[in-house]
């Protein structure tokens, strides 16, 4: 299967901003790791450096990623609990299907270094999720938190 060789990386410093410091500065990170890796990425596809080195480099940075994106879901999670968002099934859920997703990313590279899978989760399947969520709910619980007095420059464990 050919995937779409267009990078789309998301550029940290363009992403919509929530309501709240936390929430922002966790999504920066996150991309900061998504665009690292996604530069390592284009270089093994493109094959500029297919070495053994990136491919560890690669595997590092999923492992990277994922250790970074449970601890801001659960800080997230933790906040929609704390303010009582009404959406937080659904919002939690969401989370829960995109780690489940990651997971099963990460085992296929894991198992084989399918590049392309790998190229295709970085570069389309997960920024159109982050984008739409960091739209939609994400945006929303910020919103709730705040209006329901959540200080905006909190920080969360």
């Amino acid at each position: 299967m050919e995937i779409n060789k267009t990078k789309t990386i998301l550029d940290p410093e363009t992403i919509p901003k929530v309501d709240i410091d936390f929430m922002n500065k966790t999504h920066v990170e996150e991309l900061t790791i998504a665009n690292d890796l996604g530069k390592h990425v284009s270089a093994f596809q493109d094959g500029k450096d297919t070495s053994d080195e990136n491919i560890k480099t690669i595997s590092d940075l999923l492992k990277k990623w994922l250790d970074h994106t449970i601890p801001h879901f659960e800080r997230e999670n933790q906040l929609m609990l704390e303010t009582g968002f009404p959406a937080y099934q659904i919002h939690s859920e969401e989370h829960d299907i995109a780690l489940n997703r990651f997971r099963t990313i990460i085992s296929a590279w894991d198992d084989n270094q399918d590049i392309d899978l790998i190229a295709d989760f970085v570069f389309t399947l997960w920024p159109n999720w982050f984008n739409g969520h960091v739209n939609s709910m994400d945006m929303m619980t910020a919103k709730f938190a705040v209006m329901n007095g959540f200080d905006p420059q909190a920080i969360l464990g």
